[in-house]
């Protein structure tokens, strides 16, 4: 991933260095969109968009206005296969996206109006975990099974303390860890188990020893 951002990092200043190039020159406006082209591909800069390809005549990188009228910098393989663009959403909120060598999304980062998160995807684009800053400004970890079913989350709980729950295939929270705030309790340590279904089945405190 490193390398996905120095490449982000170096295409940005060598794009940013060309506007200021042409901007720095007494030129007509240009209507048509303007081809350089050597041995090693062909530069096509038009209105709104840079666009680069290889000698074989594949997409290797773009800069462009996005539809959400955003800025959209995109990278691609020697396949022409999108491997990772940074931009930002309908609201505005910028995301990293970085795919695989097939163009399939494999891992997102993104920022929200509560912070941050970070979610990653297996080759049938099901998600497989979350880890980042939740609606409650909290922040925890959700992992999911291959397809999308969750099956644990771990982090903070809506009173701030430690959490972890478990869940079986169908989808039931068979095990929970954390503190407990009712029964005399007043954040003692607590587990509970539960059966396939979900339903009760044993717990013990902290406090008590029962």
């Amino acid at each position: 991933m490193k390398q996905y951002f120095t490449g982000f990092f170096t295409a940005t200043c060598l794009t940013a260095s060309l506007f200021l190039f042409m901007g720095a020159q007494k030129t007509k406006v240009q209507t048509e969109p303007l081809l350089i082209k050597s041995e090693r591909g062909t530069t096509t800069i038009g209105g709104g968009f840079i666009e680069m390809d290889g000698a074989s005549g594949k997409k290797l990188f773009e800069v462009a206005v996005s539809k959400s009228n955003h800025g959209q910098l995109s990278l691609f393989n020697k396949n022409g296969l999108i491997a990772a663009s940074v931009s930002a959403s309908e609201d505005g909120n910028g995301f990293v996206k970085v795919h695989n060598n097939k163009g399939i999304r494999a891992v997102d980062i993104r920022s929200s109006s509560f912070g941050g998160y970070f979610s990653t995807y297996n080759i049938d684009k099901k998600q497989t975990s979350y880890l980042g800053t939740f609606r409650n400004l909290r922040g925890g970890l959700m992992t999911y099974n291959e397809n999308a079913d969750l099956t644990s989350f771990v982090g903070a709980s809506d009173e701030s303390d430690g959490k972890i729950s478990l869940y079986n295939n169908m989808g039931n929270n068979v095990v929970r860890l954390g503190s407990l705030y009712k029964d005399g309790n007043k954040a003692d340590g607590f587990i509970s188990l539960h059966d396939r279904y979900g339903e009760y089945g044993w717990h013990m405190s902290g406090k008590t020893g029962q």
